[in-house]
């Protein structure tokens, strides 16, 4: 397994936390509220060691229902990522009525108004983090139209093999008046890993 020092993960956590103050800004604007993050937490981990950190984080056990807000962003040949959005699913429907200014939207399901919803708001704050991590590391980058879905906990990354390597970046954003925490993921293999650390090390000049 790849292994990152102690400089390395503090590059890698400036790195995520600045892009993410951008799409902090911007998700403030979408709800009208205000916003916090948390420390990002960056860490190489496999399938099944992330979905416990996650139960962990969220304090839910792995049936709970996520929103799930999924697009892939690939940065020239350098680097590609698998980038999520995760809201739990009463929490989504949270931040819809707040930015569509719909009170009476029932709290009990997504209907394809919402998820359409939910989909541009997760492009507007997933497309802003990787505008900011494009313009640390000097490179263009290029994403899919967003995907969502409602998805147990324990199904988040059936995708994945379960002994892939993949680096994590967990920050959480809280809306503070309504109490709904999200999560933004970042997900790499190992040579998209390799080449995104590189970048990482020149932009911060860390020595190879």
């Amino acid at each position: 397994m790849i292994q990152l020092s102690d400089i390395e993960q503090d590059a890698l956590g400036e790195s995520f936390n600045l892009a993410l103050g951008q799409a902090a800004a911007v998700f403030a604007d979408l709800v009208n509220d205000e916003i916090q993050l948390s420390v990002p937490m960056v860490e190489i981990l496999e399938r099944e060691v992330l979905v416990k950190r996650l139960e962990e984080l969220t304090g839910k056990k792995t049936a709970q229902d996520l929103c799930c807000i999924a697009q892939h962003y690939v940065a020239g040949n350098a680097f590609d990522t698998d980038t999520l959005l995760l809201f739990p699913e009463r929490g989504s429907l949270e931040i819809v009525r707040r930015m569509l200014g719909r009170s009476e939207i029932q709290l009990d399901q997504i209907t394809e108004l919402e998820q359409d919803a939910l989909g541009e708001i997760g492009n507007i704050i997933i497309n802003s983090c990787m505008s900011g991590l494009a313009n640390i590391l000097g490179t263009e980058v290029i994403g899919t139209l967003p995907g969502v879905q409602t998805i147990k906990l324990a199904n988040l990354l059936d995708d994945h093999p379960k002994n892939e390597v993949i680096l994590v970046a967990k920050i959480g954003m809280t809306m503070l008046t309504h109490d709904v925490t999200g999560y933004v993921l970042f997900i790499m293999d190992v040579p998209s890993l390799t080449a995104f650390m590189s970048s990482v090390r020149s932009f911060f000049g860390i020595p190879d």
